[in-house]
């Protein structure tokens, strides 16, 4: 007997069980690409949105500190308005007048000089912030402005500005 060998067989594509084992790999792996670039875009989001909020009490803490730095006295009154958790009146040493105040959700800032008035809304965060001024008394009184945000639902996060009436002494 002679023995006939049989002409190999070449394989030439993939079964269709191979074909499913890859296309579920390549799935899987485009899947957790997704996954990690909507992690990252959220990240940058939320790191743009601190930045921004820092950015704006910096701003705020800068201003009001300068303010409160040049400022003469803190009068309990000025025409209708008083001094109060939601105003702080300032009187500059030339005359002029500085008003902080929480009016309508915004903080604004009203330069009363004998030139005229100026008002500028201040920026203190998102929209469920508010802000309270508070004074201790003395001589020289600490003013402090405290921004407090009001997460829905958590904790209220409070950040307090103060500053020395007529500035720091050294």
């Amino acid at each position: 007997m002679t023995c006939r060998s049989h002409p190999s067989r070449r394989r030439l594509g993939f079964t269709l069980i191979e074909a499913c084992v890859a296309m579920w790999a390549m799935s899987i792996t485009l899947m957790l690409g997704a996954t990690l670039l909507l992690a990252a875009m959220r990240a940058d989001q939320v790191g743009a949105a601190t930045l921004r909020r820092l950015t704006w009490w910096a701003e705020l803490a800068d201003e009001f500190r300068a303010d409160v730095g040049r400022a003469a006295t803190a009068p309990d009154q000025l025409g209708e308005l008083a001094r109060g958790p939601s105003c702080l009146i300032l009187r500059m040493s030339d005359g002029s007048h500085v008003v902080y105040r929480w009016h309508e959700e915004q903080l604004v800032r009203t330069v009363q000089s004998a030139d005229g008035e100026t008002r500028r809304a201040m920026p203190v965060g998102n929209w469920e912030a508010s802000v309270e001024f508070a004074r201790t008394d003395g001589d020289r009184p600490l003013l402090t402005l405290t921004v407090i945000e009001s997460p829905n639902p958590g904790t209220p996060r409070r950040t307090a500005i103060s500053a020395m009436l007529g500035g720091d002494v050294r």
